[in-house]
Formats: structure tokens, C-alpha cells, sequence
């Protein structure tokens, strides 16, 4: 026992001692991507690069939504989604307007977060354009009373039948 302990000892200080430190070497810098998005460009110049690259970005993708909208007014549904949509569409796009009129704002920030925001809309919308079109409207009548009925399998309420 105590043979084994002394040659585990002596293994372990051997493994300890025996190696050396690692060291770094200083590497030579390469451009990232969070490094500036135009660096020889003055500060204005980059905001007008940056607000040409997403503000077509961002147009596209509130006609979509509007083109929803358009689409089924009388929704209740879509259209609580496409509230929650807007708003935040309109805060992202306050926020990003707000920080390129800000002289001191970070604009590789801005950029990342407008690349963001705008991926994030393209997928939001998709799932709005799907969910609206799963979705049907039907028109019911009884007497002198008509409703519209919405969804994806909309059934006249009781007394009522489909015009």
C-alpha cells in the first residue's frame, strides 16, 4: 500500500513538474465581424449606409403586414396579431431611427441589431401570412341579421345558416 502511494506521488509530481507553461503567442489582428461596419467612412456617411441597407428591408415587410391586414379586416384574431406585430415594429424602428440620429451611439450595434430585428420580422411575418391564410370567413344569416364568422373551420352560430 504504501509502495503504490510513493509511486503515485512520484507520477503525479513528475506530471506536474514536468510540463510547461503554455504561452500565447500574440496574434496578428484580423478583421471581425463586430469590428466597424465601414470604418473609413465619417460618421454620417455610415448612418445613411446603414439606414439604405434596412430601411428597404423594413418597408417591404410593413407592406406585408399591412397586405395581411388588407387582407382579412374583420378577423379578430389576425388582427390582434398584427397589433402585436406593429408595435413592435414601431418601437424597433423607433429605437434604430432614435440611435442614428444619437452622435453618440454605437452604429456596429445598430447594424447588429437591425440584421436582427429584421430576420426576426421575416419569420413573424411568415407566420402571420400562414395563420391568415389557414383562416376563412364565413357570413351567416337569420332573418334580418347577418355575422361573419372566422376560422380555420368557422361554423354558424346556433339559428343562424350560411349565406
Amino acid at each position: 500500500m504504501k509502495l503504490s502511494r510513493r509511486l503515485f506521488t512520484l507520477v503525479l509530481s513528475l506530471a506536474i513538474l514536468g510540463t510547461n507553461q503554455a504561452v500565447a503567442d500574440d496574434p496578428t489582428p484580423t478583421p471581425t465581424s463586430t469590428e466597424s461596419v465601414t470604418p473609413t467612412l465619417s460618421r454620417a456617411d455610415q448612418v445613411t449606409f446603414i439606414q439604405g441597407k434596412y430601411n428597404p428591408m423594413f418597408d417591404a415587410q410593413y407592406a406585408r403586414i399591412m397586405a395581411v391586414k388588407k387582407k382579412h379586416p374583420v378577423d379578430s384574431y389576425v388582427l390582434l396579431n398584427i397589433d402585436i406585430i406593429l408595435k413592435d415594429y414601431n418601437e424597433v424602428r423607433r429605437v434604430i431611427d432614435a440611435s442614428m440620429l444619437s452622435a453618440t451611439s454605437d452604429l456596429d450595434a445598430m447594424d447588429s441589431y437591425a440584421d436582427e430585428e429584421t430576420g426576426e420580422f421575416q419569420v413573424m411575418i411568415t407566420n402571420l401570412e400562414q395563420l391568415a391564410n389557414s383562416r376563412t370567413t364565413i357570413t351567416c344569416v337569420k332573418a334580418k341579421k347577418t355575422k361573419k364568422v372566422s376560422g380555420t373551420k368557422p361554423k354558424c352560430p346556433t339559428g343562424y345558416k350560411k349565406k
